[in-house]
């Protein structure tokens, strides 16, 4: 494999500004993300809160069900001793979800590996994954190429009900289906039949949408030793429910100072990541595997639609007595996640750090810091179809980021199109209104009211005369199609949707053409935590 490092391509202002200056961004972060900040992160946290040993209880019971590698117990066994954690998380997409999500787990291996050489501690990979996420519209999909097209393949099952993703489940024989119908629209490799059926596999025993990516995730990176935990899985929600109770009693002031704190995020020009209300509660209620986001009003807590209404001290029982019933939100889950696991740094996209942007005096408010925020590995392979046609054409991985590609099609197509037919038919058309124009007039000074007529007249002859132009144009398509496909071939492998190619691939696509070994290789890749984007040519 050969790397190259680019400034991050489509980063919006806050994220750019993250990247390269984060000393100007003090006010909203407590620590820059370099080596001098995880060395303070270090010796600064007192970790003996964490409550380790339930902590480790509730990872190993539920991995359990996946399977745990010799690495994975090792781990637990740090994690119970004296261990720190790089932790990062994503919502459990189908196959795993955008290449972003294995990114992140790369992410959270590399930067494991690399400080607990440096610190000279046991730094630990952990895999949060968004179970509690009810947004099933955002993980149901995967992007596949049809017919020499990107298409949107949904899962055909709708559900009027938004269940979390942990509660959410499939139905297998239409999850067969779909998942054959994903596989059918993949070129047959020496992979495919091993990977299909490695997949189905999985699906046989894990029939959630977080089971199922849980499973495909520890599949991945089983010999890494990722620690893997859903934060719907209630006895991680038992564990939680002291914590709770503090989100419950300081519900107040956490919605005021994040209100605050946002507000002073949106005038410094970097909008506004979370929009919270001062009235927020910052928690769901869940009933059934539905998630009700509570409000404060008068004292209360509420979600009006669904009729739900609790004291402070009826929330609080249910804190103490029912943790699973509660769930955090946007803000209360980085807090939560700090006060559960022994964190020197946390693994974020450019989204989330936006967010937690506004989450300082919030961290505060329950005597915390927050850890140091690294921005995750941004990625884009370019296999050896993708590099032969960069070659031909003579682009650089930047001219496709510019657009540049998608102009020399269009300068490639003009080139070709024979201008005067197309002035041609302007003139004709330009006749025919004048013609006509001259017919109507005839018309009105010999009092025959026949306008109407004549301009419908009109409007059909042009329509013929587009119908001719379009026709020429699909024919001048047809006849460079060939070439044409070469420049839509590098669009659609390195800027699908106009955007970087992990924001809609899944790693299916590259399992199936370089074999199981391709995440294996991915993380060989000596990968630098510098704000850069990785190219990787295979």
């Amino acid at each position: 494999m050969r790397l190259e490092q680019h400034t991050q391509p489509f980063a919006n202002l806050f994220y750019k500004k993250y990247l390269e200056n984060t000393t100007s961004l003090s006010s909203f972060f407590h620590y820059e993300w370099n080596q001098k900040a995880l060395n303070k992160r270090l010796q600064d946290t007192d970790f003996s809160k964490t409550k380790r040993t339930e902590l480790v209880n509730v990872i190993t019971n539920y991995m359990r069900k996946f399977g745990l590698s010799e690495k994975s117990n090792k781990h637990l066994e740090e994690l119970q001793d004296n261990g720190v954690v790089v932790i990062g998380g994503q919502q459990a997409g189908i196959l795993t979800g955008p290449m972003y999500s294995i990114h992140k787990a790369i992410s959270v291996i590399t930067l494991a590996k690399q400080q607990r050489e440096i610190l000279g501690v046991p730094v630990i990979p952990v895999f949060w994954i968004a179970g509690e996420d009810h947004d099933i519209d955002e993980i149901n999909h995967v992007y596949i190429e049809k017919s020499r097209k990107l298409q949107k393949l949904v899962y055909p099952a709708k559900s009027k009900i938004k269940k979390m993703a942990s509660e959410t489940t499939f139905d297998k024989t239409l999850m067969e289906n779909y998942l054959t119908e994903i596989f059918q629209s993949l070129p047959e490799t020496l992979y495919t039949k091993e990977l299909f059926s490695k997949v189905m596999n999985h699906l046989e025993n894990n029939v959630m949408y977080t089971d199922f990516f849980a499973a495909l995730m520890n599949d991945l990176f089983h010999d890494e030793g990722l620690l893997i935990i859903d934060a719907a899985y209630e006895p991680l929600r038992k564990l939680e429910s002291e914590y709770f109770q503090l989100f419950v009693e300081n519900a107040s002031e956490l919605s005021e100072i994040v209100f605050k704190k946002e507000k002073e995020f949106e005038q410094a020009g970097f909008g506004s990541p979370i929009q919270t209300k001062e009235s927020a509660a910052h928690l769901f209620f869940v009933e059934s595997g539905e998630r009700f986001l509570l409000e404060r009003k008068d004292g209360m807590f509420i979600h009006e639609a669904k009729g739900l209404s609790f004291t402070t001290d009826e929330l609080m029982n249910i804190a103490v007595n029912h943790p699973e019933k509660l769930s955090n939100n946007v803000v209360t889950r980085p807090i939560m996640q700090e006060m559960v696991f022994p964190v020197l740094s946390f693994i974020g996209g450019p989204g989330e750090i936006a967010y937690w942007g506004t989450l300082k005096t919030a961290f505060e408010l329950f005597h915390m810091k927050m850890p140091v925020i690294m921005p995750r590995l941004s990625v884009t392979v370019a296999n050896a179809r993708t590099q032969t046609l960069l070659e031909k054409f003579s682009f650089t991985i930047q001219d496709v980021w510019g657009g540049a590609v998608e102009d020399a099609k269009l300068q490639y197509i003009n080139n070709h199109r024979n201008e005067q037919i197309s002035e041609l038919i302007q003139t004709m058309k330009q006749e025919l209104v004048a013609k006509y124009a001259q017919l109507k007039e005839l018309l009105i000074e010999d009092d025959l009211k026949l306008s109407p007529l004549v301009e419908k007249n009109l409007r059909y002859h042009e329509r013929q005369l587009t119908f001719i132009e379009h026709a020429i144009d699909d024919t001048l398509l047809g006849k460079l199609d060939a070439s044409i496909h070469r420049y839509d071939r590098i669009i659609m492998d390195l800027i699908p949707n106009g955007g970087l190619q992990e924001r809609t691939y899944s790693p299916l696509q590259l399992l199936n053409e370089v074999g199981p070994n391709f995440i294996k290789e991915l993380l060989e890749v000596p990968y630098e935590f510098n704000g850069k984007h990785h190219v990787v040519y295979i």
